[in-house]
């Protein structure tokens, strides 16, 4: 080990607190982004209070300027009734009434621009303030010889504003509401009849002498004065204040400039501006939110706060109806800037952001600077470490830094390669040499192949993959130390018997061993050194003091390996060797049809086992008939398969499949199940009679389940199928080698009630005596008895035995693949019982099968 050198060290402890900072402050600046998302949460509470806070000061403000007129009319209207001021075509006393309460007792109630009164008999006395705040008299009764005439004072005299012939009050919107209803309210906005125009809203009382209508005062607010109040409200707000209507025009806002329109397409010259036609940009954009949102008359007359972006800053509003039962149904709309709203907070939360994220990169580039300094040892060794990993050995690194723990790293890698080195050179041994026979690994032979390719000449090659029949009973009778010895004696002939260059020998599975011959003139030459192998095995092998002669399996592979992969040679062999297994042959050559039906194999199991779980298998049902009568007394339910790809696919091409792989007994317990409950429900329809018999197949990979007669019990509680309805089948043929735990399942299955049928009866090769132990109520003789009888023949044929030897059985006889009505008269000649098979009818969907 390399001595640490003397320089001038200090702790990794040290060396880490540096990063450390530099962590802390990319903390500090997630905070800081952290603080700056809370900003929003702040500016939604703000927002929201402080324009609840200017709407209720509004609110309150506008309730107190709209009161007041009415509350001066309420108060002058008692004056008039108790003092009785007005008098038919007289109206002197009533106005200098008149003109003493606007020039003294509400001369501070200065949006109360007009005081008038208009009586039954067509008479008007009414004062006009104006701009100079001086009054306008305005008069008819007969003095002006029932003309409306507007004076230039608060007097009668020659200096006249106008005249307007033919005024009638009493049709004015003013008067008309409270002439009709004769309660007090507020007029709808309207335009006055004098000379100026004026938009102006009034509020009216009738005015009564006991319960005589008499006529109607009113007092004038002119839409400029609410100009005027908005303006002093937004004094304190910082923002934009306007009013509209139901009809969203507006009443009046804060803004400069006029509530009445010059003229365009949707409001002509003198009506009001949409509060979306407003010169105010401000008031021109929250009401187009509003407008596209439909916030004007929603139903629960809430108050509902809004946001909007124009010309890059953000804008809070809130709309709130206002009502005051007077006939007044306006809504308060306030818009302020995020800007107004929180000052210069969002300006000085950024440049605290930014101040703290410049720390931070500060802070995060000299912690960079400090730990590449620190982990540069460290990462040299790392590259190092990168170089071993790729077979680069001669990687020692140079012991040199200013940190003592990264230096003594260092020192023990280098250590700690040479080691690996020796580790790793062992480790590959053990990779690619068979650690029990000491021949090549499946490894090892791929990579040999490799070198042995770069020598070749224009040769082709091939590929053995032996296999030793039943090896796995060698094992099971000798144990699995003689079954090692075995495969040592096995490799120990095949090197003795191919020893050459141009030979590769490796144990590639746990029985299987592979030769590769890297030239090869032709196919018959590989055979030939196959058939030279069998040779080997030709001698008996000695195994626990016994001498025991091995038979083998061989799979070839042939042609130029330049085109393929060894991996795929060994796959394409190891199918070679199965289908040798298969068919029980000695060799099998290797072709792409074997490999097709591999993978086709390979598909159909995936799809069968996606059909069960998308139940695309379905009963199909063949009936049975009493062969005497004709009657069909039940039906065999045989399973089809529906693929959507491949269609109908053919019973012959997956049940075999299934049976294989187990999927035989989900398979099964779908048809059981559905077949149960189309019989009740046919049954329940009165479609099939009481006493139908459903057949159902049986595989014996269901009968010798643990718990199969608990999911026969499920079944049939959970359909309601009776089981004095229900015959499972099964085939005999697969019954012949089992044991009598078989037996007495069958027996407890016939203890539910459920009855029992032996299938395909005859292709077994069972004899009568174990027939005879079988629990079963229907035998089914298989057609391969029934399509060659004839009237010739009937006394000698099988079907004719079969009825003589289950004569003394108390079973039902069903004969299979009846095809021809000779067929059938014969059989009901020798007293079979039932008959099953195209004459009657092929297997059908439920849906198809015949009501009658």
């Amino acid at each position: 080990m390399t001595e640490p050198t003397h320089k001038k060290q200090f702790s990794l402890r040290t060396a880490v607190m540096l990063p450390f900072i530099a962590v802390l402050l990319v903390t500090l600046s997630i905070v800081f982004y952290t603080q700056n998302n809370s900003y929003e949460k702040l500016v939604g509470d703000v927002s929201e209070k402080v324009l609840a806070s200017y709407t209720q000061n509004t609110h309150a403000d506008l309730n107190i300027f709209l009161n007041a007129p009415n509350f001066a009319v309420k108060s002058m209207v008692n004056q008039i009734q108790r003092y009785q001021m007005y008098h038919p075509n007289d109206t002197k006393q009533l106005q200098q009434f008149l003109k003493d309460s606007l020039e003294g007792i509400y001369t501070g109630l200065e949006q109360m621009d007009v005081l008038s009164f208009g009586g039954e008999k067509k008479e008007y006395i009414g004062f006009r303030r104006e701009p100079n705040a001086s009054l306008s008299l305005m008069l008819q009764d007969k003095r002006t010889n029932d003309d409306l005439i507007i004076y230039r004072g608060s007097e009668m005299s020659d200096n006249i504003r106008t005249v307007i012939a033919n005024y009638d009050p009493r049709s004015r919107p003013w008067y008309k509401p409270a002439a009709t209803t004769f309660k007090p309210s507020w007029s709808k906005i309207y335009t006055n009849a004098d000379e100026k125009k004026e938009i102006t809203i009034s509020t009216m009382h009738p005015v009564f002498y006991d319960e005589d209508f008499i006529g109607v005062f009113a007092a004038d607010v002119k839409l400029d004065s609410f100009n005027k109040f908005l303006s002093q409200e937004t004094k304190h707000t910082k923002g934009v204040i306007y009013l509209i209507d139901d009809q969203q025009r507006l009443i009046a806002h804060s803004s400069v400039g006029s509530v009445l329109s010059i003229g365009t397409q949707n409001s002509p010259v003198g009506s009001r501006l949409f509060a979306v036609e407003s010169c105010d940009e401000t008031i021109q954009q929250s009401a187009t939110y509003i407008k596209n949102n439909q916030l004007i008359n929603n139903k629960n007359n809430d108050a509902e706060v809004f946001s909007f972006y124009y010309k890059g800053e953000r804008y809070f509003s809130q709309i709130t109806p206002y009502i005051d039962g007077n006939n007044l149904n306006w809504y308060i709309v306030i818009s302020i800037s995020e800007s107004d709203l929180l000052g210069h907070l969002q300006e000085e939360q950024r440049r605290g952001l930014f101040f703290g994220i410049v720390l931070a990169a500060i802070g995060l580039i000299v912690g960079v600077y400090l730990v590449t300094q620190v982990t540069k040892p460290i990462f040299t060794t790392a590259n190092a470490a990168r170089n071993i990993a790729s077979g680069n050995w001669n990687n020692n690194v140079e012991a040199q830094g200013s940190i003592y723990e990264t230096t003594l790293l260092m020192n023990a890698f280098n250590d700690m390669t040479n080691k690996l080195q020796s580790s790793f050179d062992a480790m590959r041994q053990q990779i690619t040499f068979d650690s029990l026979t000491q021949v090549l690994s499946r490894q090892g032979l791929i990579e040999q192949c490799r070198i042995m390719l770069d020598k070749k000449e224009h040769y082709e090659q091939g590929l053995l993959v032996i296999g030793i029949n039943n090896f796995r009973d060698i094992n099971d009778s000798f144990g699995i130390l003689e079954g090692d010895q075995l495969l040592k004696n096995i490799s120990d002939r095949l090197q003795c018997s191919f020893a050459h260059d141009n030979i590769a020998i490796a144990r590639v599975g746990g029985d299987e061993f592979a030769l590769f011959f890297s030239k090869l003139d032709d196919v018959e030459q590989l055979k030939q050194y196959a058939r030279d192998m069998e040779g080997c095995f030709m001698t008996p092998f000695r195994v626990a003091s016994n001498n025991s002669l091995l038979s083998i399996s061989t799979g070839l592979v042939y042609g130029d390996l330049s085109c393929d992969s060894m991996t795929l040679w060994l796959r394409n062999a190891s199918i070679a060797l199965g289908q040798a297994k298969k068919n029980n042959l000695n060799m099998s050559l290797y072709t792409p049809e074997m490999a097709e039906a591999s993978l086709h194999k390979a598909n159909m199991t995936a799809e069968l086992s996606l059909a069960i779980k998308n139940k695309e298998l379905v009963p199909f049902y063949q009936p049975i008939i009493d062969i005497k009568s004709g009657k069909t007394i039940g039906a065999e339910a045989l399973i089809r398969w529906l693929s959507p790809q491949r269609g109908m696919v053919s019973p012959l091409d997956f049940i075999p499949l299934a049976e294989e792989n187990g999927m035989i007994i989900p398979m099964g317990s779908q048809v059981l199940t559905q077949a149960c409950l189309d019989t009740v429900e046919r049954i329940d329809q009165g479609l099939w009679p009481a006493d139908f018999h459903m057949h159902v197949n049986l595989s014996v990979c269901q009968l010798t389940q643990n718990n199969f007669l608990d999911e026969l019990k499920a079944v049939l509680h959970n359909t309601s199928m009776a089981p004095e309805n229900l015959t499972l089948e099964i085939t005999e043929s697969r019954l012949v080698n089992h044991d009598n735990s078989t037996i007495n399942t069958m027996q407890k299955i016939r203890d539910l009630g459920v009855q029992i049928a032996i299938d395909d009866f005859g292709t077994g090769y069972s004899s009568l005596a174990y027939i005879h132990k079988l629990p079963f109520d229907v035998l089914k003789v298989d057609r391969s008895f029934i399509k060659d009888l004839t009237a010739e023949n009937i006394d000698s044929s099988i079907a004719a035995a079969v009825c003589n030897m289950t004569q003394g059985f108390d079973i039902t006889l069903v004969a299979e693949g009846i095809e021809t009505q000779e067929q059938a008269k014969l059989l009901a000649s020798l007293n079979y019982h039932h008959a099953q098979g195209f004459l009657y009818s092929r297997p059908i969907p439920l849906e198809d099968w015949p009501t009658e």
